[in-house]
């Protein structure tokens, strides 16, 4: 970026010293020409070269309100693609109702010193301070972007990265703000414009200064809609979600039960039998016990 021909933009007179000589030596040789004469036409044709080189050289050297343009489209040309790459986030998850959008601007709020304004010839008002912004939706997020920079400052050139839940913002506005300045002994008041999207809280959780027209104020309402929006089909989600779970755990609990019941009823069958084994085994063993008595009396008898 040409820093100092951009200083120059904001800082040097319509009109050099120098121009204003180079115009006016350029008066001279075209005198001399219309004089027609022919022992003044050529030093007149040599005086207008001078005076327009003398003028070019006053005119030059600083930048137009196209190379500004220029110089900022170098710089935010790929903010798209920059906030993909940061935020981790890419197309098959953008929100199919509202697509990436950049929003762009200069700033009118800078509390860096110096602060310069211009209104350029193509009737744009113009700091040295500007910031373009990506702005991606998915379902349940919006992804934000920022590069800000200066057009005389080199050093002055920032990245911010930062993610919103939809559930944790209120709505986008477009705000009308003045800047007041002096125009040499005189105040002047110059019209700007602050974009925001808004927490539920109130407080900002995006703000800069914007280029108005048409695009930001659908930008606008199309973001104030899409919060809505994506705040109630997140709400039913919820809802369907809480439901789900709710009969799932129904479901969970009431098989516990039944297999509780089952294992307890498992349990009491297996205790009778139990016990019925070890009645049939205590009358076998009587019976056998009471044979072997009447055997070894029967034994005994015989003996005698």
């Amino acid at each position: 970026m040409e820093t100092k021909r951009n200083l120059k933009y904001f800082t040097a007179p319509p009109i050099s010293v120098l121009a204003i000589i180079g115009f006016a030596v350029i008066a001279v040789g075209a005198i001399l020409l219309i004089l027609n004469v022919d022992e003044v036409r050529f030093p007149g044709i040599i005086t207008v070269i001078v005076g327009l080189a003398v003028a070019i050289l006053g005119t030059g050297g600083k930048s137009n309100d196209t190379d500004i343009e220029f110089n900022i489209s170098e710089r935010i040309k790929d903010l798209q693609e920059q906030s993909e790459k940061k935020n981790e986030v890419f197309e098959k998850s953008f929100l199919k109702m509202l697509k990436p959008m950049n929003i762009r601007g200069y700033d009118f709020e800078a509390t860096e010193e110096p602060l310069y304004y211009k209104k350029g010839s193509d009737g744009v008002s113009r700091t040295n301070y500007f910031c373009g912004c990506n702005v991606i939706f998915t379902s349940e997020k919006i992804y934000v972007y920022r590069r800000r920079f200066s057009l005389i400052d080199e050093s002055i050139d920032e990245t911010v990265s930062e993610s919103f839940f939809f559930n944790d913002l209120k709505d986008a506005t477009i705000e009308e703000k003045t800047f007041e300045y002096n125009k040499g002994k005189k105040p002047v008041s110059v019209k700007y414009y602050v974009f925001s999207i808004n927490r539920m809280e109130g407080e900002p959780a995006l703000r800069m200064c914007v280029d108005y027209g048409a695009d930001i104020d659908t930008y606008t309402d199309q973001i104030s809609r899409a919060i809505v929006t994506r705040k109630k089909e997140l709400a039913k989600r919820a809802e369907e979600a809480a439901v789900r779970r709710a009969a799932f755990r129904a479901k969970l609990a009431a098989d516990i039960e039944k297999d509780e019941a089952e294992a307890a009823e498992a349990a009491e069958t297996v205790t009778e039998s139990v016990a019925e084994s070890v009645a049939d085994a205590a009358k076998d063993a009587a019976a056998d016990a009471a044979g072997e008595t009447a055997e070894a009396a029967a034994e005994a008898s015989d003996s005698i």
